[in-house]
């Protein structure tokens, strides 16, 4: 079975995308996920994953992200449609320009097929009010975003942040910890705050990316040390979750974080799940390969981040 969304509002398509992978997820208990984009796509992987043949015996879900831009690959998957079709697995092709042709073909076997083109008038309008934004809000977000949803969306943040864009003249010198703290504390304001702050103060957005990405990084690292109970990752040591040092001294040795930063990581961790940071991860990862190809500016792709974990 396959889906294809596709068309130039990439904000409602990975919208969809999102909301149809979460559905999955709630109904097949260890949902298998994989993702392919056009720069590791493999023929043979591809195949495999069509065929079933993965270390995962239940089912799981495909993300095939801008792969259909070239042509070689498209033409490959097009020989493929028939057992797209017949595949018990779920894959979503996500795309934003395709070729009508090979459109076409999609049509005639895919599960579903949903174009997403971009608002305007009325829809955008109803689009706003279904966020239940203000009429004159909404009207001022529209002069300024047009039809780009993306843009729409991170000025919808600022508006439900309210008072908070008022502190930022009060907020202290930058510091590092001091937003690295909050996003673990999934204080969407508070680091929104700092970051605005630093770039105020002429701190790259750079920095600040990379801080976080580190954070990003020793909580996952934490949290698959929890999810596996830590003893399984050192069986000689007996690991009590009751006894607080014991824990942080563990997690310290396994992870090489100094024993204050794990102490703080293992409350934090217990704020997210492992997908939700591996997806944070992955998410960060994009950006940053982004701006290196030219796709993207890094400052602005980063603060959508910021806005929307």
């Amino acid at each position: 079975m396959f889906y294809i969304l596709y068309g130039q509002d990439t904000y409602r398509s990975r919208e969809k995308l999102n909301e149809l992978v979460s559905h999955f997820k709630t109904k097949v208990s260890g949902l298998g996920f994989f993702r392919i984009e056009r720069d590791n796509f493999n023929e043979a992987e591809f195949d495999e994953l069509l065929k079933g043949k993965t270390l995962f015996e239940k089912k799981y879900v495909v993300v095939c992200e801008g792969i259909l831009e070239n042509k070689q690959t498209a033409d490959f998957v097009l020989g493929n449609l028939d057992k797209l079709a017949k595949t018990d697995n779920m894959f979503l092709f996500l795309e934003k320009d395709i070729d009508e042709k090979v459109l076409e073909e999609f049509k005639k076997q895919a599960y579903k097929v949903q174009e997403f083109k971009h608002l305007d008038g009325v829809k955008l309008k109803v689009w706003f009010a279904a966020k239940k934004i203000p009429a004159n809000i909404a009207s001022d977000i529209i002069k300024k975003s047009g039809s780009d949803l993306w843009r729409a969306s991170k000025e919808i943040e600022k508006y439900q942040l309210g008072s908070s864009a008022s502190k930022l003249d009060e907020t202290p010198a930058y510091n590092p910890f001091a937003i690295c703290d909050a996003f673990a504390e999934k204080n969407k304001a508070k680091t929104w705050i700092i970051y605005q702050q630093a770039l105020r103060q002429g701190i790259p957005a750079e920095e600040v990316f990379f801080k976080i990405l580190w954070q990003i990084k020793n909580l996952l690292m934490v949290k698959k040390l929890m999810s596996a109970g830590v003893a399984n990752v050192a069986p000689q040591e007996h690991f009590h979750f009751s006894n607080r040092f014991a824990q942080e001294k563990l997690v310290a040795k396994e992870t090489g974080l100094h024993a204050f930063v794990a102490s703080k990581a293992i409350k934090s961790a217990q704020k997210f799940s492992e997908d939700e940071l591996i997806n944070y991860s992955y998410e960060m990862l994009k950006i940053y390969h982004q701006e290196r190809r030219g796709e993207s500016e890094l400052p602005i792709e980063f603060e959508k981040f910021i806005l929307s974990y």
